[in-house]
């Protein structure tokens, strides 16, 4: 009598109990993925302006001139928004330096001196100012406006107040100090 010839390998029933737990698996996983994706995104959006007011900021000490960090509407534009667009920056934004000290801190490329382009932060859907539409900071290292909040929301959450980790804000004070906290709202009068 011959031997009897073992098989290797899956049968129906273990393949489909397999896919069954990693169905269930991937079903917890996901939202838990998307949480973190909007954290995540709303954090590299916070770092990328803050990284770009800091800059703002040496460069105008260094130089002696104004360096301002104001939205534009296109990945390739230099024209920095009006000021009545506060929720701009959603859109990306440029850092240059005022070399022709004028008044209302817009961009010439004839005189100016472009530092730094920032594309549009995948993932955000808005990046609200609480004042002012751009920031300009003077050779003296404070910030031209007063102190302002600013409200970075993710893309695909309608209600800051249910998903409140789809949000992050960053106040900012004249001496351009920059802190970052769950909502403008926690940014007190005097320490914006």
């Amino acid at each position: 009598m011959a031997p009897a010839h073992r098989q290797s390998g899956l049968t129906a029933i273990e393949l489909l109990v397999t896919l069954a737990v990693l169905a269930i698996l991937v079903g917890i996983a996901a939202p838990s993925m998307s949480t973190f994706m909007a954290r995540w995104r709303v954090s590299n959006a916070a770092n990328a302006l803050t990284g770009s007011l800091r800059i703002a900021r040496t460069e105008a000490i260094a130089r002696g001139r104004p360096a301002v960090v104001c939205p534009v509407a296109s990945a390739t534009s230099t024209s920095c928004l009006p000021a009545a667009n506060t929720g701009a920056f959603a859109g990306g934004w440029i850092v240059f330096v005022n070399n022709d000290r004028d008044a209302d801190f817009s961009y010439d490329a004839a005189e100016d001196e472009l530092l730094l382009r920032q594309q549009a932060p995948p993932g955000i859907a808005s990046i609200r100012l609480s004042s002012a539409a751009r920031f300009a900071m003077l050779p003296s290292g404070l910030l031209n406006a007063t102190a302002t909040a600013v409200d970075i929301d993710a893309t695909g959450f309608s209600s800051a107040s249910a998903t409140p980790w789809a949000r992050k804000a960053l106040c900012i004070t004249k001496p351009g100090r920059v802190r970052a906290v769950a909502d403008a709202t926690a940014c007190v009068d005097g320490e914006k």
